[in-house]
């Protein structure tokens, strides 16, 4: 059918090859050509083809209309020979008749095309029927063609209409390239547009990192100064004072409640601390990130020795971010005698804002003010930058007789700034229970006669060099 030539003429008129590229053997080369020759294709001013751009319906639409037009201008030529000639054979006339009838069945898909380019052809449309109908009597006149007047009168009246279309065609021709002008136009200021908003969000996206490297160079800057802090209170011993220095990971504490140094080098600390009646000093070494190997040697009063390993999960870099836990063991030796053992086990996790600790430890002392116990503690913990608080809860029951079947402790704690000072307010409960933690030997849960209520309050200010 000439529908499926007309189809192909207009497949091949998108086929995406330039006319300067299409090498000869390339698969296309003969369909390009040949609408080229036609006029089906014109190509762009400066001799290119672009088969890669994409057609739009505005160029579609001029495509089908020229090929449309070519092969009613060849259909019509032939028609206007066979006029021309004598004696024209029946196969002649029913090969026209043909032609004819193909180019009527595809008008309506080209006028459905056609219509938002307000192209019309229904004249030509009905030239073209008069045609068909004069060859159709011919047909029928076996071949005859006796009164060619009809015939002739219909395809003069049909070449008038194709010269208009024609007309209409480079009409629409100018209306196209119009278009493409305005939409090449378009897309330039929009390139245009687009760069200088990339360049501007360059030159901002520069200037704000200036601004955060100048920033992060400040806070630097501010980390590695060295401060100190004097404070002073009433606590549930009485009144305290001290002074307290910090420069970079170096920090010492001297007070009248205690005495504190410790330094970080990497995965090495080193401390010392004094509180009360006890005093030790250890050195800890850390293996990897994320989940550490902590070993941890010490000394304190009374000729006691111990070390202690743990296995620790941080919040950041471990397996599960946010959570952090510790499992560690430890024991020790007493003027040359094994002695105080335990074993600890803690975990947590940031909830919002806060961080909630559970713990469970065992101890097992020599005696006296060192009582073997077990140990179930809770800290919750809020740790803001100008504001801080924590509560902490610590259940303690004895492993042997000491008057006593249990201990208890719940304390508060919360720091505010109060330019320039900072402070600190504590309250709390205690039931014949004394101490933060199973593990140190400083600060051990220890069994004690106190108890009631107590509170204290610190107020300190800070000074940078």
């Amino acid at each position: 059918m000439r529908r499926v030539a007309l189809a192909t003429l207009l497949l091949a008129g998108s086929v995406k090859a330039q006319m300067a590229d299409v090498p000869p053997g390339h698969w296309a080369e003969g369909a390009v050509r040949a609408l080229l020759e036609k006029g089906v294709l014109t190509g762009f001013p400066d001799g290119t083809f672009k088969g890669s751009q994409a057609v739009n319906r505005y160029q579609a639409a001029v495509m089908l209309y020229r090929a449309y037009l070519t092969w009613t201008e060849e259909v019509l030529a032939r028609a206007r020979k066979a006029l021309e000639e004598q004696g024209v054979a029946p196969e002649r006339v029913a090969e026209l008749y043909g032609q004819v009838a193909d180019l009527l069945e595809v008008v309506p898909e080209v006028r459905r095309a056609l219509e938002d380019q307000g192209v019309r052809l229904e004249a030509l449309e009905k030239d073209l029927e008069e045609v068909r109908q004069a060859l159709l009597a011919a047909m029928e006149a076996q071949g005859a063609l006796k009164d060619l007047e009809a015939l002739e009168g219909a395809v003069d009246r049909l070449e008038k209409e194709l010269g208009a279309q024609k007309v209409a065609l480079a009409q629409m021709e100018v209306r196209v390239k119009a278009l493409e002008a305005a939409l090449s136009e378009l897309s330039r200021k929009v390139e245009e547009n687009e760069a200088a908003r990339v360049k501007d969000a360059q030159a901002v996206g520069k200037r704000v990192y200036a601004l955060e490297e100048k920033a992060k160079a400040l806070e630097a800057g501010l980390a590695s100064r060295a401060r100190a802090q004097v404070y002073a209170g009433v606590g549930e011993g009485g009144p305290f004072g001290g002074l307290a220095l910090e420069w970079r990971e170096a920090r010492v504490n001297l007070g009248t409640d205690r005495a504190e140094a410790s330094l970080e080098a990497g995965p090495v600390r080193v401390a010392y601390r004094s509180l009360g009646d006890r005093e030790e000093a250890l050195a800890r070494y850390a293996l990897f990130q994320g989940i550490r190997l902590v070993g941890e040697l010490g000394a304190g009063d009374g000729r006691y020795y111990f070390g202690a390993a743990y296995v620790e999960h941080e919040p950041e870099g471990g397996l599960l971010p946010g959570v952090h836990a510790r499992i560690g063991a430890g024991a020790g030796l007493v003027a040359g005698e094994p002695g105080r053992y335990f074993v600890e086990v803690q975990g947590g996790a940031r909830l919002g804002p806060v961080d909630l600790t559970l713990g469970y430890g065992r101890y097992w002392g020599l005696g006296g003010g060192d009582t073997p116990f077990s140990a179930l503690f809770a800290t919750l913990a809020y740790p803001g930058g100008g504001l801080f608080g924590e509560v902490r809860l610590a259940y303690a029951v004895p492993q042997e007789d000491i008057g006593r079947d249990r201990g208890l402790q719940v304390e508060g704690e919360v720091g505010f700034p109060l330019a320039p000072f900072r402070v600190s307010l504590q309250a709390g409960y205690r039931e014949g229970l004394w101490g933060r933690s199973v593990a140190s030997h400083v600060d051990r849960y220890r069994f004690t006669t106190a108890t009631g209520f107590y509170g204290g309050v610190r107020l300190s200010y800070e000074v940078r060099f």
